[in-house]
């Protein structure tokens, strides 16, 4: 049940990431530039809609004990009516409908992106309440409201840089097949390069306010499997960093002095291995989840 949780979860991740990314991506970054491949937001909501089936299905097993029982009229019930999990559940399918929607009823325009990013981003930020957003109610009323929202904006930076770091890789995969010019990707790497700075400050001072929520001793890092599980975390998030640092202060400096198409070929490829380690941390989220914070 365990398994199918967070391979649902880390899909669902993964969709609303790029469901954000995208049109924060061409809000941005790159102006009247398609941020991914026709069709790909499309699959995200679609992704979206079946891993949260899937998240669903595993939750009604896990409170019934068995896949067999989780199919019961009672339970299905119980579990989107009678839970946090089940509202949150419910809200959260209205605005992906309303996604899908605003991508088929309108054309491509900026104020359509501006919409899919508002909704995007509230699909994004509810996730605070099915994980463990809600662990600082033990604390107070100060500290749960203060721990929900750096839960929210830590969701929001990680889910932007994510989704639009797939619409960078695609950007300069255009670049080399001639479809964009290089001159426009330079716009994008120094908007983005600025985006990333302030995504990962705060992402720090967010993830900081969570760990000590989450984590109230150090040696529950060592101790707990929550906090062997936030190691492995962290150790995926401490190389994207690195990776986005030799990025910026080393490939990027090449294509803005004019080297190409070498240059923003190999730019590229470090782009698709970052969103290779990103996947890694969206999946140490997704496991993370389905542990018992320390208490």
């Amino acid at each position: 049940m365990d398994d199918l949780i967070i391979a649902s979860r880390l899909v669902h991740f993964a969709a609303a990431a790029l469901l954000f990314g995208a049109p924060l991506f061409r809000l941005a970054i790159a102006p009247q530039q398609e941020a991914t491949r026709p069709g790909w937001e499309l699959a995200a909501s679609v992704a979206a809609l079946l891993s949260g089936l899937g998240w669903f299905a595993g939750v009604a097993a896990t409170m019934a004990g068995s896949f067999a029982d989780a199919v019961a009229p009672d339970i299905l019930r119980a579990v989107a009516f009678d839970t946090r999990f089940g509202h949150l559940w419910i809200a959260r399918l209205v605005v992906l409908i309303a996604i899908v929607a605003v991508q088929f009823a309108s054309e491509p325009t900026r104020g359509r992106d501006v919409v899919l990013a508002i909704l995007a981003a509230a699909f994004a930020a509810s996730l605070v309440g099915v994980g463990h957003g809600m662990t600082g109610a033990g604390h107070g009323p100060e500290v749960a409201h203060l721990h929900m929202a750096a839960d929210m904006v830590h969701l929001l930076c990680a889910t932007g840089w994510i989704g639009a770091l797939v619409c960078l890789g695609h950007l300069l995969r255009a670049v080399l097949a001639g479809r964009v010019t290089v001159d426009t990707a330079r716009i994008a790497l120094r908007r983005f390069s600025a985006m990333g700075y302030w995504a990962v400050a705060l992402l720090l001072v967010t993830g900081c306010i969570n760990a000590l929520v989450m984590v109230p001793r150090p040696a529950s890092l060592i101790v707990s499997d929550y906090g062997r599980a936030l190691l492995v975390k962290l150790a995926f998030v401490a190389l994207m960093v690195a990776m986005a640092i030799v990025n910026r202060l080393t490939l990027t400096p090449a294509i803005m002095a004019g080297a190409q198409p070498k240059g923003v070929r190999t730019l590229w490829r470090s782009v698709l291995l970052e969103q290779g380690v990103a996947v890694l941390v969206l999946a140490a989220v997704a496991w993370l989840g389905t542990i018992h914070p320390v208490p």
